[in-house]
């Protein structure tokens, strides 16, 4: 059995999306290893440069996974001041182009990105410097780690014991589901047709689980007893949606 086969089972005896705790988990990885030890390597500073940061979700992780584990903020200080100090060039480039300087713009701004990251101020972009040139490292990272484990999970429902295991998870949620459906389609059609069987099945009992849910919240029938299932169904409804995300202090994740 193949390393990421393994992961996957592994989570599929957790709660929630396997691929979605996975892809967190590469995401969480990145952010520890960046704090621990790669805040100032040129490298990933040029990275964060290109997206001018990270996506407001994966950089107020970044913020409290250092303030929880290492009781301060030096690593998002020491990023921050670099990002900081290429926007002030880029700002004052634009200060100066208002007075008449074009020459300026284009040396300041050479300056404060890397010529693979912001070629050229043109009319294209009316405001150079101001906008991030790259996707969140940290969102491209999770979403090829998800890619990656959709391909194992296809690979690996093919066996016996793989679809034991996924049978007796809470299954894909519908980004990851779809995803996995698109490459099975193509290169599994007997697995395409499982999944998609399985997914069916799951979501008619959600929605009996929703719909008692529903039911119980009438006046008429407030004295019968919800079952955990029923009373986390509207939970449940938005994690298949949207997929999931890591615990903060949102609603409740699944404890009812």
């Amino acid at each position: 059995m193949s390393w990421g086969l393994a992961n996957l089972q592994h989570a599929m005896r957790e709660p929630g999306c396997p691929i979605c705790r996975l892809q967190r988990e590469a995401e969480k990885r990145y952010l520890d290893n960046l704090l621990w030890e790669n805040v100032n390597d040129p490298a990933t500073r040029e990275q964060w440069a290109a997206g001018l940061g990270f996506c407001a979700r994966h950089a107020w992780q970044l913020q409290r996974l250092e303030a929880q584990r290492y009781g301060d903020g030096l690593g998002n200080a020491l990023l921050y001041e670099d990002l900081l100090q290429r926007v002030i060039l880029a700002l004052e480039a634009l200060a100066q182009e208002a007075v008449g300087d074009p020459p300026l713009l284009h040396q300041r701004l050479a300056r404060s990105f890397k010529r693979s990251f912001l070629p050229h101020a043109n009319a294209s972009d009316p405001l150079p410097g101001l906008q991030g040139r790259q996707r969140c490292r940290v969102c491209r990272l999770g979403e090829d780690t998800a890619q990656a484990y959709g391909e194992w999970l296809i690979e690996g429902l093919g066996e016996a014991d793989v679809r034991a295991s996924y049978e007796a998870s809470d299954g894909l949620c519908l980004p990851h589901l779809r995803m996995a459906l698109g490459r099975a389609r193509v290169r599994a059609p007997e697995v395409f047709g499982w999944l998609a069987g399985d997914a069916a099945r799951r979501l008619q009992r959600l929605l009996g689980d929703l719909r008692e849910y529903i039911r119980k919240h009438d006046w008429n029938y407030r004295d019968e007893t919800m079952r955990p299932e029923e009373r986390q169904a509207w939970i449940r409804s938005v994690a298949f949606f949207t997929g999931e995300v890591e615990n903060d202090d949102s609603v409740d994740d699944r404890s009812g």
